[in-house]
């Protein structure tokens, strides 16, 4: 591709969301798993997780 690392036609992701309570507070993770065989050798992992505010008060969305 011309920006990103490329894929092939075979390449395949799996995305798992999960929400759980760590610490008293609620989290979402998000797990994605890219398969290529023709330019992964092995499983390509990324996490990312994500705390919930507990109000709306740090939200102030503009248009882009």
């Amino acid at each position: 591709t011309r920006h990103g690392f490329p894929y092939s036609e075979n390449a395949t992701i799996k995305e798992y969301f999960v929400r759980h309570d760590d610490f008293g507070e609620e989290w979402f993770t998000v797990t994605t798993v890219i398969d290529d065989p023709a330019y992964l050798t092995e499983s390509y992992v990324t996490s990312t997780h994500f705390r919930r505010e507990p109000d709306d008060d740090g939200w102030n969305p503009r248009p882009c």
